[in-house]
């Protein structure tokens, strides 16, 4: 559904999307592959997942912060960004159950460090595959957000104000 909204209100609805988008950036294309080539070992998996819960557990506080009724648009964009990080915590969910099964596995195995290295290149997809999805929809979002458009589930949990009108170009596309 699109709203009018000034343009200052759609800068801040971007914000949202903005941060985790840097998020997606910094931890997974620039921390986790300089950790891997740095040959930190196993701090290289947990530094970009530190940092990256860090900024998802911002943007998840931000989303729950009551907002004064002129914010509902920007408000409604921090919810459906923290919505979106939680795609990504099931692919680091997946991913630590792999490497947790792998540890167990290769436990006392003459062989273990071979193998760890080879389950861990496999574990990370997971991770990958939900970070490419996360940049699509927070892009995707940024978009949105500049439009003046608020996705209709969200619409559905975070109803509107009565005083926040619906755009002429939302009504003329029903």
């Amino acid at each position: 559904m699109i709203f009018d909204v000034e343009e200052s209100v759609r800068k801040r609805a971007k914000t949202p999307h903005e941060l985790s988008m840097v998020n997606l950036v910094g931890c997974h294309l620039i921390a986790a592959p300089a950790a891997i080539v740095l040959d930190i070992g196993f701090l290289g998996f947990l530094i970009p997942l530190l940092l990256s819960f860090s900024v998802i557990g911002f943007i998840w506080y931000r989303a729950s912060v009551e907002t004064a009724p002129g914010d509902w648009f920007a408000a409604a964009h921090w919810r459906l960004s923290a919505n979106r990080t939680r795609i990504l915590i099931i692919g680091y969910t997946i991913s630590a159950v792999i490497l947790g099964m792998a540890m167990l596995a290769t436990s006392g195995s003459s062989k273990g460090d071979i193998m760890m290295v080879a389950i861990t290149r496999v574990a990370v997809v997971p991770t990958l595959i939900t970070v490419m999805i996360c940049f699509v929809l927070e892009s995707g979002s940024i978009y949105q957000a500049g439009r003046g458009e608020v996705p209709d589930g969200i619409v559905k949990r975070m109803p509107p104000p009565e005083t926040l009108s619906v755009s002429e170009r939302a009504v003329g596309q029903s």
